[in-house]
């Protein structure tokens, strides 16, 4: 029992109860503690053993005696009660867009709804549009996500396809007649949004390994003679691809993909290791991420790719004084532990009132709490900054006499996402104009597999983005990747330079740096490209500089 599925157990719980209580005090209290858990690096089993789990902030008496029945028992009491109150798909319901677990659980109370199909006929027969809280128009917006949801049925984002590939490869790790076993398809290729889940199994004795698992996956059959096909316990597809040990190599590059790049590498010889294939064949190694197409192919000499390890320090870090989960000793405690030679804290700005933006007042105290933990954390040094709203009309939250005050900016849209091209394109150009802006921040504003990002003439903004000398945002968040990786070498033809962000609101998700760092190496980036990935001295020099010309521009 680790600390992911205590983690995931919690969450559970405070989903459903997001969904029955009036007061979001107790779900939240349920997310604090996943988080905590997640964020440990003792052992949760020791923890509970020697009763020093209540201890960990984020932990209360409640969550402590459920975090011990889950480790000593498999499984929570409490879960199990709530989930018997609601049908078991309820939570299908979150793929529809602005559909939030209060909606949800007034939708099941009031008319039963636990199910797309149900939630869809209730919009069409005008059900919906007579609840307290929704109406016509509202409605009719959730036909739309109802669309939207099912042409993103069964995907799900790449962090789950790595935890079921990594659970599973290890699982088969216990079976003495497999002699490797490794992660190939999408999930490898660290494509943003994966179908399902392929391990390359390498085995001389296929009957013994079949007979044994039943006990790993579910609803297991044979496609063929060499690929069987099942699920985990989250309804993730697998399949697995069995091949011997002389052919493991040959076997992981077919089934690695793209099938792009498998067509145009030609002919596949046997192999223990892809280094193997790729040496008979006389081709210079493909990385998994670059293999979406054949480009890479008629390379004669290779890049080295971004790695998360060359990443000095990083920005976009939210604390407590805005919708941060941790304090600011907790945050910048974590980026020294991390070994981070610099952090740039970026609260939200006051428009963002549903984020907890911080007015004048609450930033001034923002910045004295700064100063007070500065001491503790050195060497890192820590940078003051802002995620500001990029306003209505391309303004940037914050009058000059306040942004005069920051380090650097990251300027974001949080509002208004539709507004027609035309007018997001001269929102976005005018916020770069500001000489306030370092930073553009998730630029297209997308949420995979929730919402499609807001649209703009993209090269006309990387053409003012490179003039101003404003870098992109690669937010790591998993459900944003935005700047999609797709768009990165158009902006880099325009002299663009990027940041890895993680956008992390607790200490766990600084690990959005390394899905950052994936999405930087899909796009072919290297450290050099890299802004986070210079030295302090570097960083610091460049901010002062900037900071300086616009202080004199403002």
């Amino acid at each position: 029992m680790d600390k992911f599925t205590v983690a995931r157990t919690l969450d559970e719980i405070g989903r459903y109860l997001a969904l029955t209580e009036s007061n979001p005090f107790k779900s939240r209290a349920f997310d604090r503690a996943a988080r905590a858990i997640e964020a440990l690096d003792a052992d949760v089993a020791k923890l509970v053993a020697s009763g020093e789990i209540k201890n960990v902030s984020g932990i209360g008496k409640a969550t402590a005696e459920i975090v011990a029945e889950i480790i000593n028992t498999g499984s929570s009491t409490y879960l199990e009660e709530l989930r018997a109150q609601f049908p078991p798909g309820i939570f299908d319901l979150l793929r529809i867009p602005k559909l939030g677990l209060k909606k949800i659980g007034q939708l099941y109370a009031e008319l039963g709804i636990a199910s797309i199909d149900a939630l869809e006929e209730a919009a069409r027969n005008g059900q919906i549009a007579k609840l307290k809280g929704f109406g016509p128009k509202t409605a009719q917006q959730i036909l739309g996500g109802v669309e939207f949801a099912r042409q993103r049925q069964s995907k799900f984002l790449l962090p789950r396809g790595i935890e079921a590939g990594e659970r599973i490869r290890m699982l088969l790790a216990d079976i003495a007649e497999i002699e490797d076993a490794e992660v190939s398809g999408s999930v490898r290729r660290r494509l943003e949004i994966c179908r399902n889940v392929n391990i390359v199994v390498a085995t001389k004795k296929l009957e013994s390994v079949l007979a044994k698992l039943p006990d790993i996956l579910d609803g297991l059959e044979m496609l063929d003679e060499q690929t069987a096909k099942g699920t985990t316990g989250r309804d993730i597809e697998v399949r697995l691809h069995f091949t011997t040990p002389a052919e493991f190599g040959a076997e992981l590059l077919r089934t690695t993909g793209s099938e792009e790049f498998v067509s145009a590498f030609g002919k596949i010889p046997k192999g223990r290791t892809e280094q193997d294939v790729f040496e008979k064949r006389h081709i210079a190694f493909v990385e998994p991420e670059r293999r979406e197409d054949a480009s890479e192919l008629s390379r004669k000499k290779r890049v080295r790719l971004v790695q998360a390890s060359d990443l000095r320090g990083t920005f976009h870090v939210h604390t407590t004084f805005s919708d941060g989960r941790n304090t600011m000793h907790e945050m910048l405690s974590a980026a020294k532990e991390r070994g981070y030679e610099y952090v740039g804290i970026s609260d939200h700005s006051k428009s963002a009132y549903y984020a907890g933006g911080l007015t004048e007042d609450r930033l001034r105290e923002q910045h004295a709490e700064i100063t007070a933990q500065e001491k503790a954390v050195k060497p890192m040094r820590v940078f003051r900054g802002t995620e500001a709203d990029i306003l209505g009309d391309g303004s940037i939250d914050y009058g000059p006499d306040t942004l005069r005050k920051f380090d650097f900016v990251i300027a974001s849209v949080h509002s208004q996402f539709q507004m027609q091209k035309d007018q997001m394109t001269e929102r976005i150009l005018r916020a770069l104009d500001d000489p306030s802006v370092t930073f553009l921040g998730h630029m297209t504003g997308r949420r995979l597999l929730t919402r499609d990002g807001y649209t703009f003439d993209y090269d006309r903004v990387f053409e003012r983005a490179g003039e101003r000398g404003v870098m992109i945002e690669i937010n790591g968040n998993p459900q944003r990747l935005d700047i999609d990786w797709r768009l990165v070498k158009r902006a880099l033809d325009r002299g663009v330079v990027f940041s890895i962000h993680p956008d992390a609101h607790s200490i766990s998700e600084y690990n959005a740096m390394i899905t950052g760092t994936w999405a930087a190496r899909k796009a072919g980036l290297t450290k050099k490209e890299i802004f986070n990935a210079r030295g302090l001295d570097e960083v610091a020099e460049f901010l002062a500089a900037r900071r300086k010309n616009r202080t004199a521009g403002l």
